[in-house]
């Protein structure tokens, strides 16, 4: 995962890769676990349906982010200072989160997870920019990849371990758990991991509080984005709607959690790995066509075979997949969006495109889940697989027209880039 990278680079991937997974063990309980617990102590569906609004901060990051790009609080490295804080902030959450019996408090435990999201989406935030910052271009693809890959990670230990073996002791026992993953990362970020990397870089022109999305002025970017929603739509559906899919194939709560949420971000690991040696011959925008292709094809036979209700299997299949898709898909994109990050703004571009297509993709599964009984599975996946051929057919002619572009010829009447 490392290797090739120079001792300052391995340091940077290293810490981020810790803070990585403890963020991503929080968010991931905050998305699926809370909602379980939640929904065993009887709390009305209206009230675990506010979840979706606690989630918003997270999102909305971009918001913010500029203020982390123009103040580094005094720390060895622009990001430093942030990271520390949103470690102890967030051990801070969890440890009001702990008092709260799910039964009794369910609106208190929906506000502490609205203000551990505003934390993550923070600390993703300053953790984005010490990645771009780190590293140097060759090794944006090993940057992304490790980041999927942990996330894929935290998912399979919260589900396989903290869920599964501490989930039948209760919240209370689970929540701790967590808590004491983060104050042992924050121990580790304080005193182990290399943050500050040599890499403090005061921009000459810092980002303005308004800039949150400078990063569309760039053609490259939108269009990236535009390929991006297009390639993951076949795969999103699955993904997003894994739970309703899983416990409608008749499978119970705790079976679905091994499938969803073990299972899945298992088959996620192996795409964020597998698309790295990928992106790093080919180049990210190839890989991002080949997915397109491959979720069309792997959809549409998927939609033959559920067309004849064969069973449960073919939706577990369909899920595992998808889980591939999304991780794969996202360590090429951000390949490609991580040097198109400007020096100085590196927090707020990243931040601003993942929020954007984050919400694009909320829609996607807003839309999808509102409408799978009204319109059926089958419908809404042949429309994913069309979606992500155009997807393919955008990827490609980027391909084409950045080969011409090097060439010393265009293939359009757009100016080449």
């Amino acid at each position: 995962m490392v290797a090739g990278a120079t001792k300052t680079e391995r340091d940077v991937l290293w810490s981020v890769a810790l803070l990585t997974f403890a963020a991503g063990f929080v968010a991931q309980f905050f998305a699926q676990g809370v909602v379980l617990f939640l929904r065993e102590a009887g709390v009305s569906s209206a009230v675990i349906g506010l979840l979706y609004i606690a989630a918003i901060p997270y999102t909305l990051r971009f918001v913010w982010a500029p203020i982390i790009d123009r103040n580094d609080l005094g720390g060895g490295g622009r990001f430093e200072r942030w990271i520390y804080l949103c470690c102890f902030a967030l051990c801070f959450v969890l440890s009001v989160l702990w008092f709260f019996e799910p039964a009794r408090y369910g609106a208190q435990i929906i506000i502490c997870v609205g203000l551990g999201m505003f934390v993550l989406g923070t600390l993703q935030t300053a953790l984005g920019g010490v990645l771009v910052e780190g590293l140097a271009e060759p090794s944006y693809p090993k940057g992304a990849s490790l980041q999927a890959a942990v996330s894929a990670l935290a998912g399979m230990v919260l589900g396989g371990t903290v869920l599964f073996l501490l989930g039948p002791l209760g919240w209370g026992p689970v929540v701790l758990a967590l808590l004491v993953v983060c104050i042992v990362v924050a121990g580790l970020a304080g005193f182990a991991l290399n943050l500050g990397h040599g890499a403090k870089q005061t921009p000459a022109t810092p980002p303005k509080l308004w800039d949150q999305f400078s990063i569309f002025k760039i053609a490259r970017a939108r269009h990236l984005l535009l390929v991006s929603l297009c390639v993951s739509a076949a795969s999103v559906l699955p993904y997003a709607t894994k739970s309703v899919l899983l416990i409608d194939a008749g499978f119970s709560v705790s079976q679905s959690g091994l499938i969803g949420i073990v299972a899945g971000n298992a088959t996620g690991f192996i795409g964020a790995l597998a698309s790295r040696p990928l992106v790093e011959r080919w180049g990210g925008m190839r890989v991002l066509a080949a997915l397109a292709a491959l979720n069309a094809v792997v959809v549409l036979v998927m939609t033959y075979i559920l067309a004849f209700n064969v069973g449960p299997l073919p939706i577990v299949a369909l899920i595992l997949f998808a889980n591939f898709s999304v991780f794969g898909a996202y360590t090429a994109s951000r390949s490609i969006l991580m040097p198109l990050c400007g020096a100085g703004h590196q927090a707020t571009h990243l931040a601003s495109f993942v929020g954007i297509e984050a919400m694009c993709f909320l829609v996607i599964a807003g839309l999808a889940i509102s409408g799978l009984d009204k319109i059926g599975l089958v419908p809404l996946l042949l429309c994913g697989a069309v979606t992500s051929c155009f997807g393919a057919a955008l990827a490609f002619r980027d391909i084409m027209r950045r080969y011409a572009s090097k060439a010393g010829t265009c293939i359009s009447n757009e100016p080449c880039q």
